[in-house]
């Protein structure tokens, strides 16, 4: 009986050990918000022009909509008859998200991208797509973790006057932890493992409900929303892949099987770099084919989760090293004292 209940036993110590000792997907977590705080300030760029029309002050023709909304309540806080202090509120969301990229009070301002991008998009729920729902989604569980490990201001200030965090003031003013370790590195992993879960149930049901269609059966679902005008942001493009034939099918399939098999290729190393590249090839085909890149910069944001540690290094010490080549070519070269002319 010990010889069948020791692996068991084995598995679930590493499960423990996994969970309580250290912070995982460090590197990870910080190139998602990146990446996510990205998509936020490109909603926000892109939409500036029509801000009012879309949840400012010439939004009411969305005011039969509004009574249904989710968040209605929250939805409020722009609300503005003023167009001055709503074009203000919008900047500050649009401040927010460039705190959350280059890390400066991390926990704090993601809190309140998530309620500012939340409160706006939420003024027009006719205008939105599933890019922002992912976005406010993998922002309140980033919360609970700390993404601001690496490529961070925090993490600068923290290398550089960590050790004058005496006081709780400090440890806050300096991005430090508040909460100790047996309590902050299971929060952190749990809001992990939730993030991931949220990633594998979105692939799956968006794959099970595709493989129930007629047209994704056939193998010519993609024809049709990429053939229309309203999605082409190259329309000579979209004409030149959609008349092949044989490339619409195998995308077609491409997409429902990297979707349906994403979580279970995780379960290996060689299957797991061809989900993880499988489904940010889909996501850039979303974005040139169906003009949808903040959707799927949101999307390939929180797959980088999945990325290795140790790919994130290889990749951190190869641009660190080109840094340094480049560095050195634009510095003059010295002769040697011998030889420089009298």
């Amino acid at each position: 009986m010990n010889v069948i209940l020791q692996p068991l036993r084995d598995l679930r110590l590493r499960g423990e050990a996994w969970f309580i000792d250290a912070p995982r997907a460090l590197r990870g977590l910080a190139m998602a918000r990146i990446l996510v705080a990205i998509a936020a300030l490109g909603i926000l760029i892109a939409n500036f022009g029509q801000r009012h029309a879309l949840w400012g002050v010439s939004s009411n023709w969305v005011q039969p909509h509004r009574a249904d909304a989710n968040f209605a309540s929250l939805a409020t806080l722009f609300a503005d008859t003023n167009p001055l202090v709503f074009t203000i509120k919008y900047l500050f969301v649009g401040a927010l998200a460039i705190a959350v990229l280059v890390g400066w009070r991390t926990r704090l301002t993601t809190l309140l991208l998530v309620i500012g991008l939340t409160a706006l998009v939420e003024r027009n729920g006719l205008v939105g797509n599933q890019g922002d729902n992912i976005a406010r989604i993998g922002l309140l569980f980033m919360i609970f973790m700390n993404t601001s490990a690496h490529w961070s201001v925090d993490q600068q200030r923290r290398d550089k006057y960590g050790h004058q965090a005496r006081t709780l003031w400090d440890r806050w003013a300096l991005g430090k932890p508040l909460l100790p370790n047996w309590m902050r590195i299971p929060l952190h992993n749990a809001a992990l493992m939730a993030l991931a879960l949220q990633i594998f149930i979105l692939y799956t049901a968006s794959a099970m409900y595709k493989v129930q269609g007629q047209y994704w059966q056939e193998g010519t679902a993609l024809y049709l929303p990429v053939s229309l005008p309203d999605y082409a942001v190259f329309p000579s493009l979209n004409q030149a892949l959609m008349v092949n034939g044989v490339f619409v099918g195998l995308a077609t399939y491409f997409a429902v099987y990297i979707q349906l098999f994403f979580a279970v290729g995780l379960l290996h190393p060689v299957s797991r770099r061809i989900s993880i590249i499988g489904v940010i090839l889909m996501h850039v085909g979303i974005a040139v084919l169906m003009g949808l890149p903040w959707f799927s910069l949101s999307m390939i944001a929180f797959d980088a989760i999945f990325i290795s540690t140790l790919t994130y290094k290889r990749a951190e010490n190869w641009v660190r090293e080109r840094g340094r080549r480049m560095r050195q070519r634009r510095q003059p070269h010295e002769a040697p004292y011998d030889e420089v002319p009298a």
